[in-house]
């Protein structure tokens, strides 16, 4: 039976097919996708912000990279995105409806023709998305980014083209993930950020803020950059007295940085802001453990929130 011998029903000569079992219709369905996904050494937790695209390429739509990029819009590659032409050919139940069975197969003559037209499309996109003239920019990182997630679906689509015999149509010069990832990198390396306390300058006469800051994006790959930069972290600090206690003073700080593209004066990545609240038995000290918190805390958390900035495509 097709449940355990596929190829019974569909030959190997001409088709690819896994059949997968689950409580319901629906999960065996996915599971059945699921290991035809294995069949070609892909595997379904790997996520694509592109599904979307390949649903669009295999009704014939078309996207650019503005229609393409939503940084919410994370499905995992599924039948509906790697396993473009994947079809649901067979069900069954067994007598006390506990089991369900479902066979995915895909035609290896149709496969060829679905996936070429994948990897172009795929490749035009990338054409897109770089196509900007000054690449050295957050978004021309961003970008390159892009690129490589596009890159390894490429590489997935190859992979099934191996699998099925149609490697041979594969357009030469295609670039991997990583040497996109790479010219993301050297992007970074390449963008000078001006660090400016632009108030509150008086309470960091140690510039331990404005140096947090810049070691931060410093860990990251950027270089400290001047006056002609043409990013600047536009950092503002604020202390104040907070009287919570007779015995004990405390000052509370207050911090936003701004990553502002100079040439617009927008906004590149949300802001970033913190505050707290530091006491001593005397008002100064108090205010330089707010510092000294405030540093501690920029060191740990920017980094990081620079990171998942630069991480989205939107």
């Amino acid at each position: 039976m097709w449940v355990t011998k596929p190829g019974t029903l569909y030959p190997d000569s001409q088709y690819v097919a896994a059949a997968g079992d689950g409580k319901t219709a629906e999960d065996s369905q996915y599971k059945a996708r699921a290991n035809l996904l294995g069949i070609f050494g892909i595997r379904l937790a790997d996520e694509s912000i592109i599904a979307e695209m390949f649903q669009q390429s295999t009704v014939g739509g078309r996207t650019n990279w503005n229609e393409t990029v939503s940084s919410d819009r994370r499905i995992t590659a599924s039948a509906e995105g790697i396993l473009a032409g994947c079809e649901i050919t067979e069900m069954w139940q067994n007598d006390r409806g506990t089991e369900y069975y479902a066979l995915a197969v895909m035609n290896k003559a149709r496969t060829i023709d679905i996936y070429n037209d994948i990897i172009a499309r795929l490749s035009q996109d990338i054409r897109e998305a770089l196509n900007l003239p000054n690449l050295n920019s957050i978004d021309g990182y961003r970008r390159y980014k892009f690129a490589a997630v596009l890159a390894k679906d490429i590489d997935s689509c190859i992979n099934v083209l191996r699998y099925v015999g149609g490697s041979g149509s594969v357009p030469a010069g295609l670039k991997s993930e990583n040497e996109y990832l790479i010219e993301a990198n050297n992007i970074v390396r390449a963008i000078p950020v001006r660090v400016a306390l632009v108030r509150g300058s008086q309470f960091d006469k140690e510039e331990r803020i404005q140096k947090a800051f810049a070691r931060a994006l410093g860990s990251v790959g950027f270089r400290t950059g001047d006056n002609n930069s043409p990013y600047t972290l536009e950092v503002t600090l604020s202390l104040s007295e907070v009287n919570l206690s007779q015995q004990y003073k405390f000052a509370r700080y207050e911090i936003t940085a701004n990553f502002i593209q100079m040439s617009t004066r927008q906004g590149v990545f949300p802001a970033y802001s913190i505050n707290d609240r530091e006491g001593h038995a005397n008002y100064p000290e108090a205010e330089q453990r707010a510092i000294r918190k405030a540093e501690a805390r920029i060191n740990e958390e920017y980094k990081n929130e620079l990171e998942k900035n630069l991480s989205q495509f939107n």
